[in-house]
């Protein structure tokens, strides 16, 4: 389907869709009803293949149509966002200029009326009157009157000088000043120096002392030293003496020399001591080889007696599954004989019926259905 498709909506999209589609699906029952050749009955696996692979097309196609929706949709937003970032630099150079034009040509100075505004107005207005002789006095300016500090000037340099005096005073006290500190700081170091010398004599007397009481405390800990030595190599004698006590009273003991009353229990006579036991006497090797003996003779018997009874088992397994056989060959015979009689009810069964067709298309059915009724059919798909 070609269509040419502009800015559409996705309702106009689908509706366009629906109508292509009923048209199709009505020109195919059109084709597969009025043509006799191609009519099926039941289920047309060609025709749900095709519809199928429509189904699939349709989809892809709409898929498509999504797609280029968006990717114009896209299209749009990135144009008008472009459209923007265009208006928004326009406005912000125009702003830019105009803040410029206000900066360079607008200004509060460049105003007719700055001077009656001017903050700097006191500052850049000239005193009324620079001097006595200024030659801007008139008769009747009223600047100059009696009382007036007119020696200001002499009175401002001898105000200087006197301070100057002041400051030279003031460097000779802080001269005989750093003078008097340099004297104390040198009796103050003469002082300290004696001082470090009287405890140095002090430090040096007591490392002498501290050195006589260490070599006491060597004195004291070399005689500990020798007596633990002694004690230590006396409890060595002691504990060298133990142990070969010790050692003789093992080789002595019943345990090492395998006395076979020690293993004997005090309170069962038919028990042993288990870390006391060193092996049976010949005596009982013999009645023990007695009793493995028949424990063999006794096994060797059972087993005798597994084996015929399993023969036994496996006679009457055989002699069942011989029954078995036997009742089933004689179930396929009844089973052959019913079939055969079944073979025999059917065939006379098809006899019958055709002699019934033969009688309904010779006697029955002698009516025939003109063409005129079948044309009255098949004249819409619905």
């Amino acid at each position: 389907m070609a269509t040419n498709l502009g800015i559409l909506t996705q309702a106009d999209l689908n509706e366009a869709m629906k109508l292509e589609k009923r048209k199709q699906y009505e020109d195919e029952r059109k084709k597969r009803i009025f043509n006799a050749k191609q009519r099926l009955y039941g289920i047309d696996l060609d025709a749900l293949e095709k519809q199928i692979a429509e189904k699939s097309k349709q989809r892809q196609f709409e898929a498509e149509c999504v797609r280029r929706y968006e990717q114009q949709t896209q299209m749009i937003q990135d144009t008008v966002k472009a459209k923007e970032l265009e208006l928004e630099k326009r406005k912000h150079i125009m702003e830019s200029d105009l803040n410029y034009y206000r900066c360079r040509y607008q200004r509060k100075e460049q105003r007719r009326e700055f001077d009656l505004n001017d903050p700097n107005w006191n500052k850049k207005s000239q005193p009324i009157r620079i001097a006595d002789d200024d030659i801007n006095l008139g008769i009747s300016s009223a600047q100059i009157f009696l009382g007036e500090d007119l020696g200001f000037r002499e009175r401002k340099q001898r105000q200087r000088e006197q301070q100057r005096a002041w400051l030279d005073q003031q460097v000779m006290e802080r001269k005989h000043a750093e003078e008097s500190r340099v004297k104390a700081d040198r009796i103050l170091q003469e002082s300290l120096h004696s001082r470090d010398k009287r405890l140095e004599d002090m430090a040096n007397s007591e490392r002498r002392v501290r050195h006589e009481i260490v070599d006491s405390i060597r004195r004291y800990n070399s005689e500990m030293a020798k007596r633990k030595t002694e004690e230590r190599a006396r409890k060595k004698k002691e504990t060298t003496e133990d142990d070969m006590a010790e050692i003789y009273n093992m080789l002595t003991s019943d345990m090492l020399t395998e006395n076979p009353d020690v293993a004997q229990s005090k309170t069962n006579p038919n028990k042993k001591i288990a870390f006391m036991f060193r092996g049976m006497t010949p005596e009982e090797l013999a009645q023990f080889r007695k009793q493995q003996h028949q424990q063999m003779l006794e096994g060797k018997r059972r087993r005798t007696e597994e084996q015929m009874m399993e023969k036994q088992w496996e006679q009457y397994a055989l002699n069942t599954d011989r029954e078995l056989m036997l009742k089933h060959l004689e179930m396929e015979r009844k089973k052959q004989a019913e079939l055969q009689r079944l073979i025999e009810f059917n065939g006379k069964l098809a006899k019958e019926q055709k002699s019934q067709r033969e009688y309904n298309n010779k006697v029955m059915n002698i009516n025939r259905v003109s063409k005129e009724f079948y044309e009255q059919f098949n004249k819409t798909t619905r």
